[in-house]
C-alpha cells in the first residue's frame, strides 16, 4: 500500500469531523452556547485537531519516503501554491476592498509580500535540486481549493460576512499548511537519500527556510483568529464562519492527499 493509500484510508476515518461541521453550522442553539468569540476559536481548534494531525502526518510519512524526484514534484505545485494565494488576497483587497475591514488591510498586505517571498524561496530550492516549471499543470484539487475562497465568501456579499466568510477559507488553509510543513520539516533529516551529493546543499536550505514558512504560515492563520475575535459574537456570524471553514478543510485534504499521490509518481 503506497502512502497516499494510507493517508487516504486515516482521512475517510476522520471523516465525521467534517460532517459534523456542516450540520453544528445549522445547529444555532449549539452554536449560541459559547459566551465568547474565544470560547468558540478554542472550540474550533480542539475539535479539528484530528484533522489537523492528519495533516502533519501527511507531511512526515510523505517526506521519510521521499526522493529528490518526489520532493521536485512537491515543489513545483508549490511553487503554484504560493502564487495561486497571493491571488486570492490580491483580488480581496481590489476588488472587494469596500467589503474588507481597514482594521486587517496591514496584516492581508504583509501576507502578500510572505507569500511573494516564499514563492522566490521555493524556486530558490526548487532550482538547487535541478528542477524548473516547465510544463507545469497544477493539480485540479488545488485550483479547487484556491477557487474556493472567494466562492464561499461571495455567498455573503455584505458586511462583515464577506470578510468573515473569506479569512474562514484561506487562513484555514494556513492553519492547515503550519502543520503539513511541520512534519515535512521535522521528518526530512530522518531520510538520508536526500542528504546524499549532489543535492545536500540543497536540502540543507530546504530545511532553513520552510521553518520560516512555517511561523509566516501561523501568523497567516491569526488573522483568522484576529477577525473571529472580533465577529464570532452570535450564532449567525459563528454559522458563517463554519460554512466556509468545513469547505476549507475537506479542500486542503483532498489536495494534500492527492498532492502526495502524483509526487510519489512523479507525476506534477
Amino acid at each position: 500500500m503506497s502512502v497516499a493509500e494510507k493517508l487516504r484510508n486515516k482521512y475517510v476515518e476522520l471523516k465525521k469531523i467534517l460532517e459534523d461541521l456542516e450540520r453544528l453550522k445549522n445547529d444555532w442553539q449549539f452554536l449560541a452556547q459559547f459566551k465568547s468569540p474565544v470560547e468558540f476559536v478554542d472550540w474550533f481548534k480542539a475539535y479539528v485537531d484530528p484533522l489537523l494531525s492528519l495533516q502533519y502526518e501527511i507531511g512526515a510519512y510523505w517526506i521519510q519516503n521521499a526522493d529528490v524526484k518526489n520532493v521536485i514534484a512537491w515543489l513545483r505545485q508549490g511553487m503554484w501554491n504560493e502564487w495561486a494565494a497571493n491571488t486570492v488576497i490580491t483580488r480581496s483587497v481590489t476588488e472587494y476592498r469596500d467589503l474588507i475591514d481597514t482594521e486587517f488591510m496591514n496584516v492581508l498586505a504583509q501576507q502578500i509580500s510572505d507569500e511573494c517571498r516564499h514563492y522566490y524561496i521555493r524556486s530558490k530550492v526548487l532550482k538547487m535540486y535541478g528542477g524548473s516549471m516547465e510544463g507545469f499543470q497544477p493539480i485540479k484539487e488545488w485550483v479547487d481549493l484556491f477557487d474556493f475562497p472567494l466562492q464561499c465568501a461571495a455567498r455573503r456579499r455584505e458586511w462583515p460576512y464577506f470578510q468573515v466568510k473569506l479569512t474562514s477559507t484561506l487562513q484555514v488553509v494556513e492553519l492547515t499548511s503550519v502543520y503539513h510543513h511541520r512534519g515535512v520539516h521535522d521528518y526530512f533529516p530522518k531520510n538520508p537519500r536526500l542528504w546524499e551529493p549532489p543535492y545536500r546543499e540543497a536540502s540543507q536550505l530546504f530545511m532553513e527556510t520552510f521553518r520560516e514558512i512555517e511561523d509566516d504560515e501561523l501568523f497567516h492563520w491569526s488573522i483568522a483568529e484576529r477577525v473571529w475575535m472580533k465577529y464570532a459574537k452570535d450564532p449567525e456570524t459563528r454559522a458563517e464562519i463554519l460554512d466556509c471553514a468545513s469547505g476549507a478543510l475537506r479542500a486542503s485534504m483532498e489536495a494534500r492527499i492527492k498532492r502526495v499521490e502524483l509526487a510519489e509518481r512523479h507525476a506534477i
